[in-house]
């Protein structure tokens, strides 16, 4: 046994001395180094909590006086949808015989959908129920037969081009540099949801989801500074410095092993590196 765990031994180590080539893995066109340069170069991932949606009032609105209050949901939009494209296939038949082949027939745009932060003074909801009102009169406080505040009668549409806007929905980087900017056109609101009340619901916030329906949109993509010297902000510098925070706190917490150790260490350097203000 000993004569055959040595000739066991010897060719391990053979083995081991064949498979042992040269270490270029930073040179492999799929390495970590490339992978991270290349992140670098594109000035890292993108972060969807990092936005600015903008509604432009209505006609109504600015017709209304309330055109401020459209400008001002800017800093109430807690969460939106980016709509996406569907092309809806129509299958045909070459020549009219043969296997059905699809080409692109509708276009459909899906609805966008915007959850509102209410604030204590009802500005925010009385702009959307306005809205809804504007769009079709349902006002019958002073019966069927009478012209609500948009002097129009009960179930009365008003003209398109009253109730229309326009939403531009902007996302940006940590420095506040414009990324994507998607425009929606034609937009106007569909549904805005019910508000739950509650005793128990003293330590929370209350807001409101607004669907709106739109015909079309555009993007644009901005081209942010990349790779250039700039000085770090205050404000961008404690976003900085809370990431990193988290991301190290979370390894320390979750450490199991050597792979944890290495992630400690490496997040560790980053922290380091985001007080440094690099």
């Amino acid at each position: 046994m000993g004569i055959l765990n040595k000739v066991k031994d010897a060719f391990n180590l053979i083995k081991g001395v064949g498979l042992n080539g040269e270490k270029n893995g930073a040179n492999q066109d799929y390495s970590l180094n490339k992978f991270m340069a290349k992140l670098q170069e594109r000035n890292g991932l993108f972060q969807p909590s990092k936005f600015l949606v903008e509604i432009a009032p209505p006609k109504w609105a600015l017709e209304a006086g309330k055109g401020s209050v459209a400008t001002d949901l800017v800093f109430f939009a807690e969460n939106i949808n980016m709509p996406g494209f569907s092309a809806v296939p129509a299958e045909i038949k070459r020549q009219g015989i043969g296997n059905f082949d699809r080409r692109p027939g509708q276009v459909a745009i899906p609805d966008c959908t915007v959850t509102v932060l209410l604030d204590s003074t009802g500005y925010n909801l009385e702009f959307f129920q306005r809205w809804m009102m504007e769009i079709v009169q349902q006002d019958i406080s002073k019966g069927e037969q009478t012209f609500g505040s948009n002097s129009a009668s009960y179930g009365e549409i008003q003209y398109r081009d009253h109730y229309l806007s326009t939403i531009k929905i902007t996302t940006i980087d940590a420095a506040a540099n414009k990324i994507i900017t998607q425009t929606l056109f034609e937009c106007w609101p569909t549904t805005i949801g019910d508000i739950t009340l509650g005793w128990d619901q003293s330590d929370q916030i209350g807001k409101l989801s607004v669907n709106f329906q739109l015909r079309s949109w555009s993007t644009d993509r901005m081209d942010a500074p990349v790779n250039e010297p700039r000085s770090v902000g205050a404000f961008e510098q404690l976003l900085r410095l809370g990431d990193s925070a988290k991301v190290l706190i979370g390894s320390v917490k979750n450490y199991a092993g050597l792979g944890d150790a290495v992630n400690v260490i490496s997040n560790s350097q980053k922290f380091l590196k985001v007080l440094g203000g690099n």
